[in-house]
């Protein structure tokens, strides 16, 4: 209980200012092989690993959800921890997930103080995986775990909006086909 009083003030101080180290985090720390997908928001870095859902760190985790990015009610506890690989030649970290992430996209970071690493620290970043990705890659280093925090719906593409309107066009001019006939 000790433990946790600071960390609950340190997240109410978070949340209320809104400002913390967000300036710490770049949308452009991500990178995918799809196309047209990219990071939308991110914050941190966050003191320390908050990614191991103690009591006090899930609860610093659900008020920066809630504040930054709009996603209220969540425990703080991640729904899946990620597969981190570094490969120390080229210096890219690739996150792997288990299945496709699609729509809406949460994830927590924590890069520890190994080399070429940003720090002890905690970053959040939000990105549309549109119709699904299973990885993505960083060229920060010393990652040590990291956490899903949201997935979404697919997102519809614009080709199968375009799809649907010609199958119900069709499905229309064989009624009135039908009709016609009878």
């Amino acid at each position: 209980m000790k433990n946790l009083l600071p960390k609950l003030a340190a997240a109410a101080l978070l949340s209320a200012s809104g400002l913390a180290s967000a300036t710490d985090c770049d949308v452009a720390d991500l990178f995918f092989d799809v196309p047209g997908v990219h990071v939308a928001h991110c914050f941190g870095f966050v003191e320390g690993n908050v990614i191991d859902s103690s009591p006090a760190d899930k609860a610093l985790v659900s008020g920066i959800l809630n504040n930054n990015f709009g996603f209220p009610g969540q425990s703080g506890a991640p729904i899946e921890t990620i597969n981190v690989s570094a490969d120390h030649t080229s210096h890219i970290t690739t996150y792997d997930f288990s299945h496709l992430l699609t729509g809406n996209v949460i994830v927590g970071l924590h890069f520890g103080n190994g080399q070429g690493g940003p720090g002890n620290g905690t970053a959040f970043y939000a990105f549309d995986a549109g119709s699904g990705i299973d990885k993505f890659y960083t060229l920060l280093q010393a990652t040590s775990n990291a956490g899903l925090y949201r997935i979404g719906a697919p997102v519809p593409e614009p080709a199968s909006y375009a799809m649907l309107l010609a199958g119900l066009g069709l499905v229309g001019a064989i009624a009135r086909r039908r009709k016609a006939r009878a």
